[in-house]
This record gives C-alpha cells, sequence and structure tokens, in this order.
C-alpha cells in the first residue's frame, strides 16, 4: 500500500478532527406532542442547552460527548438543582429525525431546525 507524504497526510488528519458532529445544531419537537423537551440546542464546543415544555430559558446546561456518528450522551445539570446530574442520550436515525432518550426511554422526538 503506498504511504501518503506528510504534506498530504497532517492536511487531512486536521480537517477530519475538525469536522462537526451530526448533532450539532437546533433540535426542536415536529409535533406538539414530542415529549416534555421542546428543543435542545447543540454546538460544537461539547455544550448543550435543553429546554423543557413552556421554558422561554434553558432550564439544564449540558456537555456532550460524541458516542458514535449517529449519537451523543449528554450530561445536564438542571437550574432547579445543581446539585443534581442527568444523563441523557440524543440518538439520530436514519430519517435524520432525533430522538432524546433517557434509558430506555423515549422523552422527545425532534428534526432539525434549519437556521
Amino acid at each position: 500500500m503506498p504511504r501518503l507524504p506528510a504534506r498530504i497526510l497532517l492536511p487531512l488528519l486536521l480537517l477530519a478532527g475538525c469536522s462537526p458532529h451530526p448533532a450539532t445544531g437546533t433540535w426542536s419537537g415536529a409535533a406538539p406532542e414530542s415529549g416534555r423537551f421542546q428543543r435542545l440546542e447543540v454546538t460544537y464546543e461539547g455544550r448543550a442547552l435543553l429546554y423543557a415544555a413552556g421554558e422561554d430559558k434553558a432550564g439544564r446546561h449540558c456537555f456532550w460527548s460524541g458516542e458514535s456518528a449517529q449519537s451523543i450522551a449528554l450530561s445536564c445539570t438542571p437550574a432547579f438543582n445543581p446539585e443534581l446530574e442527568e444523563h441523557y442520550r440524543l440518538v439520530i436515525g436514519a430519517d435524520g429525525r432525533a430522538s432524546l432518550r433517557q434509558g430506555d426511554k423515549v422523552l422527545a422526538q425532534w428534526e432539525r431546525q434549519v437556521q
């Protein structure tokens, strides 16, 4: 197998490390009955804001990490109890819709919002 020169390999590695995770962006309910959470804003910097139904400001501030190409793990702290830590997973399906899960329970289903 031919080896790539360092001047080609290094830029390819840097580009691969900079591509955003498919979960980044704003996700919100496809229908009003989508669950107890209405929106999730996932940023490139490993942070996310989780909004419960009816909230104008995010009630949970989260850190996220990629689990796979189609899912992230969220570790969230609710504003009403900063000592509590909640854990969720955002899983993106083949249809492009995402589901927010806690254990085996689906809490919300969303679509990515175009900005």
